[in-house]
C-alpha cells in the first residue's frame, strides 16, 4: 500500500481511462483494406494499441520493410485522426474517480505517447467535467515512456512531488516509467493486455481490476 501521502493521480490514456478499441481498430482495418490485407479482429488487435500505430502494423503487417512500415503509419495515422472519435468513450468508472479526486481535493492528469494532435482532440470531445490538470503528449517531450521524463514533467505542471504521484497504466512501459520516476505505480488488468497473466511480472505496486478500485486510494 502507499507509504507517503498522495496529493496526485496521472493516467495513462489509451486502455486505462479511455477504450480506444473499437476506433483504432476500425482505422486499421480501412488501411487493410485499402492495401488489400485481411481484416483484423478487434479482440486480438486491441492488445496491440498499447504500442501505438506501430504496435497495430506490426500486428497486422509482420513483414513491411522499414520504408513501407514508416508510410503505413503515416497512413494509419491521417485515417485514425478522421475518424477518431466515433466509438471511443470511457471505462466505466472513470468520471466517478475523477469527480470523487476533485472533491478531495487531488490533482489528476494524463501522461501517454499518443501524439498531441490526437489526444488533444479526443480529450476535448470527451468533454470532462473536471478537465485534467496537465496532459503529457507523446510528442510533448523528446522522450516517451518508459522513460521517466513525461512523468516528472507531469509532476512539476501540477507542481507535485512525484513521490506523492501515482500513475495508473496498462503496459509494462507505464510500469517502469512510474517506477523510474519514483512514483507509486498501478496497473490496469481491464486495459489492452494481451497476456493478463503476465502482469505481476511488470512489479507494480498495484494491480487493479476497474477504475472503481481506485476509490480505496482516495481518502
Amino acid at each position: 500500500m502507499i507509504k507517503n501521502k498522495i496529493d496526485a493521480m496521472l493516467f495513462d490514456f489509451d486502455g486505462t481511462l479511455a477504450d480506444t478499441s473499437q476506433d483504432m481498430v476500425n482505422c486499421l482495418n480501412i488501411l487493410l483494406k485499402k492495401k488489400s490485407q485481411v481484416s483484423a479482429n478487434i479482440t486480438e488487435a486491441k492488445n496491440f494499441i498499447s504500442k501505438g500505430a506501430g504496435g497495430l502494423i506490426d500486428f497486422s503487417m509482420p513483414n513491411l520493410d522499414k520504408e513501407e512500415r514508416n508510410i503505413y503509419i503515416k497512413e494509419y495515422l491521417k485515417i485514425y485522426e478522421n475518424n477518431f472519435f466515433v466509438k471511443t468513450h470511457l471505462f466505466h468508472g472513470v468520471t466517478d474517480i475523477i469527480e470523487l479526486l476533485v472533491s478531495k481535493n487531488y490533482k489528476w492528469g494524463i501522461v501517454t505517447n499518443k501524439p498531441g494532435f490526437l489526444v488533444n482532440p479526443i480529450i476535448k470531445k470527451l468533454d470532462f467535467k473536471y478537465p485534467p490538470d496537465c496532459v503529457v503528449a507523446g510528442d510533448t517531450l523528446s522522450v516517451k515512456k518508459p522513460n521517466p521524463e513525461p512523468l516528472l514533467h507531469a509532476s512539476k505542471m501540477i507542481s507535485c512531488s512525484p513521490s506523492a504521484c501515482v500513475y495508473i497504466g496498462d503496459d509494462m512501459r507505464d510500469i517502469e516509467a512510474a517506477k523510474a520516476a519514483n512514483m507509486f505505480s498501478i496497473a490496469a488488468s481491464y486495459g489492452f493486455i494481451k497476456n493478463k497473466n503476465t502482469i505481476k511480472e511488470w512489479g507494480s505496486d498495484l494491480i487493479i481490476n476497474s477504475p472503481l478500485d481506485l476509490k480505496k486510494l482516495i481518502l
